[in-house]
């Protein structure tokens, strides 16, 4: 048995050799596929580890990520000796690091007593009835001399019992007390009968670095603890009470940097093993700080962004595995003879299907090594993905750390490979050298997708997508939906291209047959001899057909949904904020009035009243924005609450007032804003008359107005309501910053508005930036300018933000790692194919040759074959790319919010990728011809002939 294995290993790895050149297509085919899955979990643990250590360090403490704080709070459950305490100290000092399981950066161990009162040595005989200088706890803290620095004295040192214990006092309390090194003080415990402690100063102390984290607490918490060494403490303090320790503190800080999705449980439930033994040990032991809550969410948060990744990666493995069957096919066909030599002597199917599973797993083992390194450099690229083909995010590089998981993946990716280069073997493990030659006579047959249908059966499911699609959508208003964690907003769309290139296979001979129909009554006989080949072997440009087909619709349904959410980012960014950045400022309130002490037996000062003809509000002119480097334009924009009454029924909206000149200049808009009219041509409508006003569509049509229809509204400026009147000159549907779901809203020219509400009131400043120079910035300079700002929004800031989101993110990264591999395995391919057909032809091209066509001639027949698949592939894939993106991209507006659902989306199709895919066909096209013209030329027509001959 073990020797036939070791026979069948030598003849699988002779035939890898002799086909060296295909091999190494298909271990490109087998690196691609392991890389891209192996890449998913290493990504989703990467960048979920660096939310989760960002989530800790900003968790409003100073502590690291994996930092562990176990207490005993004596006051609350009554204060311990030491016999308890030894215990509990012993096994979270020693055994609970190795039950944690990871490697221990850091241990601190602080022990105090009660509140004690501290008097001077001198007044120790005589402190009945006497106020302490100060209560105090006395303690100490592990390894504090290493963290401390002296302004004055040395480090207290072990003495015997009954000596005066040395301690330290912190700058803060020798500041305040006067204290000096060598006072001797005294403290006393609660009641008569309580612990009497003589302390000597050796030292005064401040933090080296209160940020470093060692200190478990912030240092100012120690300024009224008088701190000694462990030593002094055990052996001079704790003797000194019955239950002298109050409250106990164990501080460890882990190196977490490599913990990753499959370590969480063990380390959960190593927390609570080390939980557990420490309340039995000691009742009330509390672990007050950890990463438990962090890192259950964040175990939970890679595993589904995994999952969502994995199912998004299908169709591009699929491509993948795709381009490994194909090369695989070429690697059978090339060896069909030789497998029905075999069969025809005695060779069983199960040893056939076995030598190519040797093939496979001897091509898999090397491709799982290179692929695995391959996936940890996607990984990489993907943490850096900012859209599709945009790997310009500068958020720092991934910690990628490998993890059994990763392994798994890579290992499915080699066993997808290896199915997928035995179904072919499988097939011709069929034939003896009889059947063989049978199948040879045969006409050439439908593919098994035609003969069964199966191309029109995948149309069900595309269907059934398409309309729970459109069932989802309709139901988003009542909860909300996350498009990058719903497989079905990519898969769909992918099986839809897929079943439609399927199902436009058996169109392609009819094509070609209508061609060749035509050409046969056309002068030339190359366009004819190339149509009539091709149609009449059109199951051998399936293959790569196909491929090129459903790699460019792919390639134009997420790029193009690439830059359609990349558009809506942006246009729902400037849309919530209404330009570059939103500043809301406040003026000066001349009604305030400095409140003015009053001295005893004086009437409070009476506050003037502000005279009518004054104005309420200060501003600074707003040109001096301008001053402020960054800013290029600048535009007021005032925000008020507005109510109408029309026929007794009253409605409260919301009044934006502008500064119609400046304002195009800086605000964002969009023609489907206004039925296709321009911001421009709005403006035009507002200075026809100051009274003019732009109505919300909704309050337009719900009150039957009409342009020139007067209207009343109760403006609301800062609780000072005015009756204005209005004239109505224009509808819009959509305006910066305001929202239909919240009712109606106005357009009005801002300086009508002051002019009737009688003076400047509070407004927001819309400014266009320069986009060097950041947000926050530009709103520091304008407070230095002497202006109030309340909040300052940032629409760059928010683009940033959303384009870091993980699955955002990693979608764009996997898509963008799958389609560079996807579309580089189809130009391999098709070289590998038009290399391939040509030796497999090689006596027919000879015939040719030697009936009397030219160099020219079968160069014009080869190139115009090549074309055919191109030019057939390009067009189909960009037909059925715009296809899907029109029909399935508006399904990526889902959400139940308003910030949501508006500003709609409006579909892009990406022409600038298209065309650079193009170019790379055409590079392709370009190279093929070359290697077919160049094996043409060296090509012997006798060989070919006595070939013939001898067949």
């Amino acid at each position: 048995m073990f020797s036939n294995l070791l026979s069948l290993l030598s003849i699988a790895a002779r035939r890898v050799w002799h086909q060296r050149l295909l091999m190494l297509c298909l271990l490109i085919g087998l690196v691609v596929a392991v890389g891209i899955l192996s890449s998913i979990p290493l990504y989703a643990d990467a960048v979920q580890h660096r939310l989760m250590q960002g989530e800790l360090t900003e968790a409003g403490t100073h502590r690291p990520p994996f930092a562990f704080l176990w207490r005993y709070i004596g006051t609350w459950h009554g204060n311990i000796d030491r016999e308890k305490y030894q215990p509990l100290d012993e096994y979270l000092s020693r055994q609970a690091p190795q039950v944690m399981g990871l490697p221990l950066a850091l241990q601190v161990r602080h022990v105090q007593t009660d509140k004690l009162r501290l008097f001077p040595a001198a007044e120790a005989q005589n402190f009945a009835g006497r106020e302490p200088l100060l209560w105090m706890t006395l303690g100490f803290i592990s390894g504090l001399e290493d963290h401390i620095q002296l302004s004055e004295g040395a480090f207290p040192r072990e003495a015997t019992p009954g000596d005066d214990v040395e301690v330290l006092v912190s700058q803060t309390l020798a500041d305040q007390l006067g204290v000096q090194v060598g006072e001797r003080y005294v403290l006393f415990g609660q009641g008569s009968q309580g612990a009497k402690i003589p302390v000597k100063i050796a030292g005064v102390w401040r933090p080296a670095d209160p940020l470093e984290p060692f200190w478990f607490y912030q240092p100012l918490s120690f300024a009224e603890v008088l701190l000694t060494s462990e030593a002094a403490f055990n052996t001079q303090v704790l003797p000194a009470s019955e239950k002298p320790i109050a409250s106990a503190v164990w501080y460890e800080v882990f190196d977490g940097s490599r913990v990753r999705t499959a370590d969480v449980p063990r380390l959960l439930d190593g927390v609570t093993t080390v939980e557990a033994r420490a309340t039995a040990l000691l009742n009330d032991t509390t672990l007050d700080a950890s990463p438990v809550a962090a890192l259950k969410t964040y175990s939970q948060a890679a595993q589904q962004l995994t999952l969502a990744l994995t199912i998004f990666s299908v169709p591009v493995l699929g491509l993948v595995l795709y381009f490994v069957g194909q090369i695989a096919a070429m690697v059978v066909q090339r060896g069909r003879g030789e497998i029905a030599l075999l069969r025809s002597r005695g060779t069983t199917r199960a040893q056939v299907l076995l030598i190519h599973f040797l093939e496979g797993a001897l091509i898999g083992g090397l491709g799982l090594m290179i692929g695995l390194a391959t996936g940890y450099t996607l990984a990489q690229v993907m943490g850096r993905m900012r859209s599709f083909l945009d790997p310009t995010l500068h958020n720092g590089s991934l910690l990628i750390v490998f993890s059994p998981q990763a392994l798994w993946y890579g290992l499915i990716g080699v066993a997808l490979a290896i199915v997928a280069t035995l179904i072919p073997a499988l097939s011709a493990s069929r034939h003896t050298i009889v059947t063989f030659r049978w199948e040879q006579a045969r006409a050439l047959r439908k593919p098994l997708g035609q003969r069964y249908f199966l191309d029109v059966l995948l149309l069900i499911p595309t269907i059934y997508g398409w309309y729970l699609l459109r069932q989802q959508g309709s139901m988003t208003a009542a909860g909300s939906a996350n498009p990058f964690f719903n497989p079905l907003l990519f898969l769909v769309p992918a099986l839809f291209c897929f079943s439609l290139a399927l199902l436009s296979m058996r169109v392609f001979p009819l094509l070609m047959r209508g061609l060749a129909w035509i050409a046969d009554r056309l002068p030339g006989t190359t366009a004819l001899l190339t149509l009539r080949q091709v149609a009449r072997s059109t199951g051998q440009y399936v293959g790569p057909l196909l491929l090129l087909t459903i790699t460019l619709s792919l390639a134009a349904f997420t790029a193009s949904m690439a830059a359609t959410l990349d558009g809506h980012l942006r246009d729902q960014a400037y849309y919530q904020v209404g330009a570059d950045l939103n500043l809301a400022e406040l003026g000066q309130d001349t009604t305030e009035q400095e409140q003015r002490p009053t001295l005893p037996g004086q009437q409070p000062a009476q506050t003037p009243q502000r005279n009518p003809d004054e104005p309420r509000w200060l501003f600074m002119p707003v040109s001096e924005h301008l001053r402020v480097n960054g800013v290029k334009a600048v535009a007021r924009v005032g925000d008020y609450t507005a109510t109408s009454n029309i026929g007794g029924r009253q409605q409260t909206g919301r009044l934006l007032g502008i500064d119609r000149a400046d304002f195009p200049a800086v605000a964002f808009f969009r023609l489907d804003f206004a039925n296709q009219e321009s911001l421009g041509s709005l403006m035009n409508r507002l200075a026809l008359n100051r009274m003019n006003l732009l109505v919300s569509r909704d309050f337009w049509e719900r009150n039957s107005l009409k342009i020139g229809d007067p209207l009343k509204l109760t403006v609301n400026a800062a609780g000072e309501f005015k009756l204005i009147d209005f004239t109505v000159a224009g509808v819009i549907d959509l305006f910066p910053t305001v929202y239909p779901q919240d009712g109606p809203f106005f357009i009005a020219d801002l300086e009508y508005l002051f002019e009737q509400l009688g003076g400047l009131y509070p407004y927001d400043v819309w400014l266009t930036t320069d986009s060097s120079v950041p947000g926050q910035r530009i709103a520091q300079d304008v407070r230095a300018l002497g202006v109030t700002l309340v909040t300052a929004e940032d629409a760059r800031t928010l683009i940033d933000a959303e384009q870091s989101r993980p699955e955002r993110q990693g979608l764009f990264g996997l898509l963008s790692v799958g389609f560079l591999a996807a579309a580089a395995l189809t130009v391999l391919g098709f070289l590998v194919y038009a290399v391939v057909s040509f030796r497999r032809r090689f006596i027919e091209l000879g015939m040719l040759r030697a009936v009397g066509l030219s160099v020219q001639q079968m160069a014009l027949f080869l190139a115009g074959e090549q074309a055919i698949v191109i030019l057939t592939g390009a067009g189909l894939g960009t037909v059925l790319g715009i296809a899907a993106s029109r029909l399935f991209i508006p399904f990526l507006q889902v959400g139940a919010s308003k910030i949501a659902l508006v500003p709609p989306f409006v579909v892009q199709i990406a022409w600038n990728q298209l065309w650079t895919i193009y170019a790379v066909f055409g590079a392709m096209f370009l190279i093929a011809v070359g290697v077919l013209v160049a094996l043409l030329i060296r090509m012997k027509v006798f060989e070919a002939i006595k070939l013939g001959e001898s067949i």
